[in-house]
């Protein structure tokens, strides 16, 4: 997979090797992450105002589906058709997840790879904190896995802080939408409610997908659990910032 950056991994290998003069390896990977996610972060102010744009859309929803009860495939063309017209995306973008996959394969391979090109991988000899940045939580020496406990410690936070986050910002928007509609569920029908209950339940296990950068760092090269110990971290901080943008208002007192 990724093939296509094979010719590319040789240059940055040596890029790497000759950077390492003023910054070294374990530096550019942690700022290499900070300038990825800096770049990504208009991308998910827009996914976060399309949010909103999703949310505003909700009474319109409503009102569609109280003239098309009964009729499931009318009122999912009406839907789509609502959003199509206000230029709305029906469903959240995953394009800045997308886009740093290449980016992290490149790392793991340039710290997972003996060789480069045919000849030692210079990267290999590298540390941080005098820990190999090619070395795993299992092949490391027992005086050196206290830097990997560190980061399973760091992201094990991230990830708890994240889960609950996320599972109190989901339960504010469900309670929101209720309160616009209040008798919405009563008006589906039985499959569209099984598939609502359903959607649910999807969305309790969502919060529980933090915790599999956990589980990363744990099998992944030091090197490959720095840029996902840094990311995570941006990621809370940016979803905290963000949500000053996506945050419903305060539902109406009834």
């Amino acid at each position: 997979m990724f093939a296509f950056l094979d010719p590319l991994l040789i240059h940055v290998h040596d890029l790497l090797a000759v950077l390492d003069e003023w910054l070294p390896p374990a530096l550019v990977i942690i700022l290499v992450t900070l300038a990825v996610r800096f770049a990504l972060h208009p991308m998910n102010r827009g996914l976060a105002r399309g949010t909103v744009r999703r949310r505003d859309l909700q009474p319109r929803i409503a009102q569609l589906r109280s003239e098309h009860q009964g009729d499931p495939r009318a009122l999912q063309q009406a839907i789509l058709e609502l959003h199509r017209e206000e230029g709305v995306s029906p469903l959240p973008g995953c394009l800045p997840i997308l886009i740093q996959i290449p980016i992290f394969s490149m790392i793991y391979r340039l710290f997972n790879s003996p060789q480069i090109d045919g000849r030692h991988n210079e990267l290999f000899d590298h540390t941080f904190l005098g820990v190999g940045l090619s070395d795993h939580l299992f092949t490391a020496g027992a005086g050196d896995r206290w830097v990997f406990f560190v980061l399973i410690g760091l992201t094990v936070l991230v990830a708890a802080f994240a889960s609950r986050q996320m599972r109190r910002h989901m339960a504010q928007d469900r309670e929101r939408l209720a309160a616009l509609d209040p008798g919405a569920r009563e008006r589906l029908t039985d499959a569209q409610r099984a598939m609502q209950d359903s959607m649910e339940q999807m969305t309790k296990v969502l919060p529980m997908l933090s915790f599999l950068t956990v589980l990363a760092v744990v099998s992944l090269p030091l090197a490959a659990g720095l840029y996902l110990v840094t990311s995570s971290i941006w990621g809370l901080l940016e979803r905290a910032s963000l949500r000053r943008i996506s945050a419903p208002p305060p539902a109406p007192a009834g």
